[in-house]
C-alpha cells in the first residue's frame, strides 16, 4: 500500500466525505490535517513495532524510538510551518486539542452525562453478560478448563459492571462534585474494561478465534466515555501496544498487520479527541441554554432595575405568607415625578435603586416587592421592626439630593389570598393618609 493509499484509507475511515467526524463538523484544513497526522502516526507506531519484531537484544531500542519521534515531529512541524499543512498556527491548534480549556460550569455538565452514560452502558452490559452466564452453565454437560475460564471471564465482566453502575450512581448524587475524581473514575473504567478485553482476545487469539471483544470495548469507550485527548491517547497506546506484546509472545503476532493495526490505534485516538471535543461543544450548548433559563425565570419573577421580586412573584409567594402574623408595609418616594423631570430619568432610577437598598438595610429579613412605579411593598414577619411612618437617605447619585419617603403600615394574620391583599390594601390607605401631610423633597 502506496502512501497515496494510505493517506485516502484514513479519511475512510474517520469521515464519511461530508467533513464530518463522529457527527461532529470539521473545518476540511483541519480534516486534512487530521488524516495527514493519522497517518504519520500509524508509521511511527509500525516502525516501532517492526523494530520490536526485528530487532536483536542490542540494548538499542529506546534510542531508536526517541530518534524515530524525534525525526517525525521535526518533519511534520517543517510541514505545518512551510504551510504544506494546516498554516503555521497548526501547532497552536494541536495543543489546543490535546489540552482542551473547559469551563468549570461546562466540565460539571460533560461529568455528568459522562457518569449517565457509564451507569446505562454498565446497566445494559450486565444484563447481556449475566444472561449469556446463565444460558451457558444451563447449556453446559461438563466444565473443562476452557469452560471455567470463560466463566471466570464474564463473571469479572459483571462484577465490573457492577462497580460501574455503583459508583457513577453514587458520584451522581454528589452536588458540586469535582472534575477530577470523575476524570479519574472514567480513566479507571477505561482500564478496567479495556483489561478485561485484552485477556478475553488473548485467550481467543490462542484459541485461533479472531479478537474482536478488544476493538468492540474500543468503540464503546469512544462513543460513552469521553477522555481527555492526551491522557486518552497515552492509555488507548500503552494497552494496545500490551496487547500486541502479548500475542507477539505466543506466536510472533503472525496474523496481525501492523499497519492496520496502528491505523485502529490512531483511529481510537482520533474518535476519542472528537468525542472529547464534541461532547465539549453540546455541553457548552446545554449550559448556555441552562443560563438562558435561569435569566428568563429570574426576570420573569424580578424587577429589572432595583433586582426586588415583582408582583408575579408575590402571587406565588402567598402560600408562604398566609396563615402567619405578618405586618405589611407600602413605601412611596416624595414627588419622584419632580426628581425625573429636574434631574432626568437616569437619576430617578439611581434614587429607584438607592430606595431598594434602603429597604433592605431597614427592614432586615422581610419580603421585598416593586409594587409599581415609585411604590415599594415590604411584607414582615410579625409585628415588623419598623414602626416609623417617614424615611429620609442621601441619593448617592446626586450629592445634594435627599430622598424623603411615606410609609404605610398594616398587622394582620390572613388566612388566604384575599386576606392578604386586604392587608396590602389597608396599608396603602395608611399611606394615603401619610402622604398628605409628609409629602414633600428637598435638594
Amino acid at each position: 500500500m502506496n502512501d497515496l493509499d494510505s493517506g485516502v484509507l484514513c479519511g475512510v475511515l474517520v469521515t464519511d466525505g461530508t467533513g464530518c467526524v463522529g457527527g461532529t463538523i470539521v473545518n476540511k484544513d483541519d480534516f486534512k490535517v487530521s488524516v495527514c497526522l493519522i497517518y504519520y502516526v500509524v508509521q511511527v507506531i509500525s516502525e516501532i513495532f517492526l523494530h520490536i519484531v526485528d530487532r536483536d537484544d542490542d540494548g538499542d531500542f529506546f534510542i531508536y524510538v526517541h530518534g524515530l519521534i524525534v525525526a517525525r515531529i521535526l518533519f511534520m512541524r517543517n510541514l505545518m510551518y512551510n504551510g504544506v499543512i494546516g498554516g503555521p498556527d497548526m501547532i497552536y491548534k494541536i495543543r489546543k486539542a490535546l489540552f482542551p480549556a473547559v469551563e468549570e460550569d461546562v466540565l460539571r455538565n460533560m461529568d455528568f452525562r459522562s457518569l449517565n452514560n457509564i451507569w446505562y452502558t454498565s446497566l445494559i452490559i450486565l444484563i447481556f453478560e449475566a444472561l449469556s452466564l446463565i444460558v451457558f452453565i444451563a447449556t453446559r454437560k461438563e466444565f473443562d478448563k476452557a469452560a471455567i475460564a470463560s466463566i471466570r471471564s464474564v463473571s469479572f465482566c459483571i462484577i465490573a459492571c457492577l462497580l460501574g453502575i455503583s459508583c457513577s450512581g453514587m458520584m451522581k448524587k454528589i452536588a458540586e462534585l469535582p472534575h477530577l475524581p470523575v476524570a479519574i473514575f472514567n480513566g479507571c473504567y477505561y482500564l478496567l474494561f479495556t483489561s478485561w478485553a485484552i485477556q478475553v482476545s488473548i485467550r481467543n487469539h490462542a484459541n485461533n478465534e479472531m479478537i474482536l471483544t478488544f476493538f468492540a470495548v474500543q468503540i464503546m469507550m469512544v462513543c460513552f466515555v469521553p477522555l481527555n485527548p492526551l491522557i486518552g491517547s497515552i492509555l488507548a497506546t500503552g494497552l494496545y501496544t500490551v496487547l500486541y506484546l502479548s500475542i507477539y509472545k505466543i506466536d510472533g503476532a503472525e496474523s496481525i498487520n501492523i499497519f492496520n493495526y496502528g491505523l485502529l490505534l490512531a483511529v481510537t485516538v482520533t474518535g476519542m479527541a472528537v468525542r472529547f471535543h464534541s461532547e465539549t461543544v453540546t455541553a457548552k450548548k446545554s449550559v448556555l441554554l441552562e443560563r438562558s433559563n435561569e435569566k428568563l425565570e429570574y426576570n420573569y419573577r424580578h424587577d429589572g432595575l432595583t433586582g426586588l421580586r415583582n408582583r408575579r412573584a408575590l402571587e406565588e409567594d402567598v402560600h408562604k405568607i398566609i396563615g402567619k402574623p405578618v405586618t405589611a408595609y407600602m413605601i412611596d418616594v416624595n414627588y419622584f415625578k419632580e426628581i425625573n423631570d429636574t434631574h432626568g430619568h437616569s437619576v430617578g432610577d439611581r434614587v429607584l435603586q438607592d430606595t431598594a437598598a434602603w429597604i433592605k438595610g431597614t427592614f432586615g429579613d422581610a419580603r421585598y416587592y416593586r409594587y409599581g412605579g415609585d411604590e415599594f411593598l415590604i411584607l414582615a414577619k410579625g409585628e415588623g421592626i419598623y414602626k416609623e411612618d417617614t424615611g429620609k437617605f442621601k441619593a448617592s447619585s446626586q450629592s445634594d439630593i435627599y430622598v424623603f419617603l411615606s410609609i404605610g403600615r398594616a398587622e394582620g394574620e390572613p388566612k388566604d389570598h384575599d386576606e392578604l391583599f386586604k392587608l396590602i390594601s389597608a396599608a396603602d390607605n395608611v399611606l394615603y393618609e401619610v402622604k398628605k401631610r409628609t409629602h414633600s423633597v428637598e435638594y
